[in-house]
């Protein structure tokens, strides 16, 4: 962590690293387990269809698991707040170029 306030010239500097570095994983770790919480619920639920008590165990995993992606996009909402409330440049969720370089059309000749 200290290499990461070493290098920052600024407070935006830092933060968007910060951000980079160690909220966004955080998060995405946070949104990969609501999900697997949930999909190991639903599979609960359909494999006891037939026993009470696994429909309810499967039940609360899907309610948790939904419960974990409200958090998380709770938590998701404060920070875009956050950022925008300060003006803070460049710190925003996952904000990651993409690029996509389609392939160069090519000339079709039928005989």
């Amino acid at each position: 962590m200290f290499p990461l306030i070493a290098h920052a010239a600024t407070l935006d500097e830092f933060l968007v690293k910060f951000n980079d570095k160690i909220i966004n994983p955080v998060i995405e770790l946070a949104f990969i387990v609501a999900f697997v919480v949930f999909i190991w619920g639903v599979f609960q639920l359909i494999r006891g269809a037939n026993s009470d008590d696994a429909r309810k165990k499967g039940k609360e995993h899907i309610l948790w698991g939904i419960v974990g992606f409200l958090i998380m996009f709770g938590v998701w909402g404060i920070i875009n707040l956050l950022v925008n409330t300060f003006g803070i440049k460049g710190a925003s969720i996952n904000q990651r170029e993409q690029k996509f370089d389609p392939p160069p059309i090519q000339e079709l000749q039928i005989r």
